[in-house]
């Protein structure tokens, strides 16, 4: 096993035993803007004759970053209306069935493209954009995509910490911005494993320092909602259902032992909103 490999499967192995123990804590990563090409793109990016070579082994099992980039630019780009591009982005390996490109809202602001927050695999009607490599270009009609957070677990792992596919987590940022990031999305079964992955705006916008280990809040809802207060309340009001409801929030994070009173709980009903009670 080699050395990284090594340490991430000791990291994984204390915090999983941590979570057995109710002691949550998940380790974080940054993931910068990438791509993944289908066989198709990339034999017409490299040339039929090339194949993807392995730069580095990424925490994902076999998933690598490879030793090839293309030059990313926004779906006018031929028409002269695309703001801006990137030169060098890395393409992920291995390949798969349909090209998806991974940018974070501000690329997609340098870039002119839609940011459209998808979970990985999700690409129906989202933007496109324009793939350029060394032997040809790639016009995409849909693909690019800015990942919702999410956590990777195995079945094992994602036992230890009472959670399943599709449930949520939070975790807390590290000082001087402390806070609360929540409506990370479980992705539970083989060939995942114990971390969380953000871009790089919501790494950037709380303080955390690449790859770190943040005390995590568990709930007990398996149901995903496309928005999440950044905040756990004590006492949830119908004032504070009607305030959510006016920022767009679907989910409401209340304390294992904390106040719901029954307005808000039937206000919420109402209005399509989830309260989740989180423990840690």
């Amino acid at each position: 096993m080699e050395e990284t490999a090594l340490r991430q499967f000791v990291r994984n192995t204390i915090l999983t035993g941590f979570a057995k123990q109710g002691l949550f804590y998940l380790p974080v990563a940054v993931s910068a803007r990438h791509v993944h090409l289908s066989r198709d793109d990339f034999k017409t990016l490299f040339g039929g004759g090339a194949s993807m070579t392995v730069y580095r082994g990424l925490s994902q099992p076999g998933q690598f970053a490879s030793g090839q980039t293309v030059e990313l630019a926004g779906p006018n780009a031929s028409g002269g209306g695309s703001r801006g591009s990137f030169k060098k982005l890395r393409v992920l390996g291995p390949e798969r069935g349909k090209t998806q490109v991974e940018i974070s809202i501000s690329d997609s602001f340098a870039l002119g493209i839609e940011p459209v927050i998808r979970m990985s695999g999700d690409t129906a009607g989202t933007p496109g954009c324009i793939l350029k490599g060394p032997a040809g270009t790639v016009e995409l009609k849909e693909g690019v995509i800015v990942a919702a957070r999410h956590v990777h677990m195995s079945e094992e792992q994602a036992a230890a910490y009472g959670l399943k596919n599709g449930g949520l987590v939070a975790i807390k940022t590290p000082p001087p911005r402390e806070g609360l990031i929540g409506g990370i999305v479980v992705r539970c079964g083989k060939g995942h494993d114990l971390e969380v992955h953000l871009d790089t705006d919501e790494a950037n916008g709380s303080g955390i320092p690449g790859a770190t280990i943040l005390e995590a809040l568990v709930g007990n809802s398996v149901k995903a909602g496309p928005a999440v207060s950044g905040r756990t309340l004590e006492l949830v009001t119908e004032k504070d259902v009607n305030n959510a409801a006016d920022r767009g929030e679907k989910i409401i994070h209340v304390t294992l032992k904390g106040f719901i009173s029954p307005a808000a709980a039937d206000r919420a009903k109402t209005k399509g909103i989830e309260i989740c009670r989180l423990q840690g």
